[in-house]
């Protein structure tokens, strides 16, 4: 979606016809769940997040400034409603820790659960998302970014506020490991 073309899906939307927000939505879910997932971690959260995400572009969509990079302010939502997450639920486990004082087990059942159910949506087979797996959080959001979101490094660079050589060397580092990870599959 070309910015001329953004500029008039949100003036549609401004004006109460949900077809802007369609038109955005069949644009970038992929993108926003990918940025969102790269940030939370777990496939369900990324859901709702990705759901609230276009539910609040209905709010704050008078707060976009025409000419500017879409997809930067449509990444930067989603990313800060992700981050927003990951407090409110830190939040919650630290209440829960704290409610369970008198349980020692409580936290490490909790967890153990937690990484029991991630073991299991984990495929072993060959495929992207196992592969995907093997990055390290930065390296999977500057890849994220770069294929599927379509950024240039250096709009990449300004995202993540991150100079542009740190960028490239994690996507570089990203690349190699998927190679690596995928002609291991391959082998198998």
């Amino acid at each position: 979606m070309t910015d001329k073309e953004f500029t008039s899906a949100i003036k549609q939307l401004l004006k109460g016809d949900k077809d802007g927000l369609r038109l955005i939505y069949e644009a970038y879910v992929k993108l926003i769940y990918s940025v969102v997932y790269d940030t939370v971690g777990s496939k369900e959260d990324a859901e709702d997040i990705t759901s609230d995400f276009f539910i609040k572009l209905i709010r704050v969509a008078d707060t976009y400034k025409k000419g500017s990079p879409h997809k930067t302010w449509l990444v930067t939502i989603a990313k800060n409603m992700a981050i927003d997450h990951i407090r409110k639920r830190s939040r919650e486990v630290l209440e829960i820790d704290n409610s369970n004082e008198d349980d020692d087990n409580a936290p490490r059942q909790w967890a153990d659960q937690s990484a029991a159910s991630v073991e299991d949506s984990v495929s072993l087979k060959s495929d992207m998302a196992q592969a995907m797996a093997t990055l390290n959080p930065r390296e999977r959001e500057v890849v994220d970014l770069k294929l599927v979101g379509q950024f240039k490094f250096k709009e990449i660079a300004e995202m993540l506020n991150q100079p542009m050589g740190t960028v490239t060397w994690l996507y570089n580092q990203g690349i190699q490991k998927l190679r690596r990870c995928l002609v291991d599959y391959a082998g198998e």
